[in-house]
């Protein structure tokens, strides 16, 4: 599967000018952090109508003859099991949620459904005993933490029973920024930036390539755990919804449940400020700019393997 950009014009050789292509490292290296590598309908229509404005037009998915504007049906009979059972709440930990969505999962353009139960998402992992027992249940073998070493110091994630964890400092810096004192439109066009930078800065191909590495390589369930300025976990889990064939609008309206699970707002010191569409955009911009279909990107960009991107993309369909 492909998502191609129809609009892109540029070779393969001009792409990897604009981004110097990470070295793929494998195994050992890859896992200890991979730096040697040199209910929807709350969604706002206005927000959603200019994010598939800048993309219906160049971004297209196989499989449907409207897929940015449906989750393309696919027919489903639950059996009662995982991909049935209801996502538990976590009270202490906020933007905890499936990746896959609810039951019966994120419709596909080609009438599958995400795999639910493979991997979660959450902002700081600091849970309660109840909500720690909780986690546990489900199963997770891995916490991904995809924030900066100083998150990492002044806030250390909870230690879920037996499950392994790795860190992954997508920012690549020692700590997040500060967005103090921003305006409105500053802060957006900061976060834009942010956004561009997941797609073609180096430290960040590296961390989101050994993320989807790992993922693809793990057989239980993971946990993608992140702060609460930046919203790194937002890339990962649009990046995996893209690869499991999802609609573009569904990858949107999922994004902007992220200010629906979380506690957030404009103040002064702009902490957790909402998530827009805009964001998401600034990111496809520079996916289709710089490589053109997603599938380039995951190779070029993220040095995936062609096995590896089918094997991941098997783990999330149902």
């Amino acid at each position: 599967m492909n998502l191609l950009f129809s609009a892109y014009s540029t070779s393969l050789a001009q792409a990897r000018k604009r981004l110097p292509v990470p070295r793929p490292v494998h195994g050992a290296a890859r896992a200890a952090g991979g730096c040697e590598r040199h209910g929807h309908a709350g969604l706002a229509s206005l927000p959603r109508r200019r994010l598939l404005k800048g993309t219906m037009s160049v971004l297209a998915l196989g499989g449907c003859a409207s897929p940015l504007l449906s989750a393309c049906g696919g027919d489903y009979t639950g059996d009662g099991g995982a991909q049935d059972a209801p996502t538990p709440v976590v009270h202490s930990v906020a933007n905890f949620r499936d990746v896959g969505g609810a039951a019966p999962g994120y419709s596909t353009s080609d009438g599958g459904h995400v795999r639910r139960g493979v991997v979660y998402r959450s902002d700081v992992l600091t849970p309660n005993a109840a909500d720690a027992a909780t986690l546990e249940s489900l199963g997770i073998a891995c916490v991904y933490d995809l924030r900066t070493p100083m998150e990492n110091s002044n806030t250390p994630r909870a230690a879920l029973g037996s499950a392994n964890s790795l860190a992954l400092n997508v920012l690549g810096t020692l700590a997040p920024p500060s967005f103090a004192n921003m305006q409105a439109v500053e802060l957006d066009a900061a976060m834009q930036a942010h956004w561009r930078s997941f797609v073609i800065g180096r430290a960040q191909c590296n961390a989101y390539g050994a993320l989807l590495e790992h993922i693809a390589e793990e057989s239980g369930p993971g946990l993608i755990c992140g702060g609460a300025g930046v919203d790194v976990v937002g890339w990962a889990s649009a990046l995996l919804l893209l690869i499991a064939n999802v609609p573009l609008e569904i990858v949107v309206a999922d994004f902007l449940l992220t200010n629906a699970w979380r506690s957030t707002g404009v103040d002064a010191l702009n902490v957790a400020p909402p998530v827009q569409a805009s964001y998401l955009q600034s990111a496809f911009d520079a996916l289709q700019n710089g490589f053109g279909d997603l599938n380039r990107y995951l190779t070029t960009g993220l040095g995936l393997s062609s096995a590896t991107v089918d094997t991941l993309r098997a783990r999330l369909l149902v």
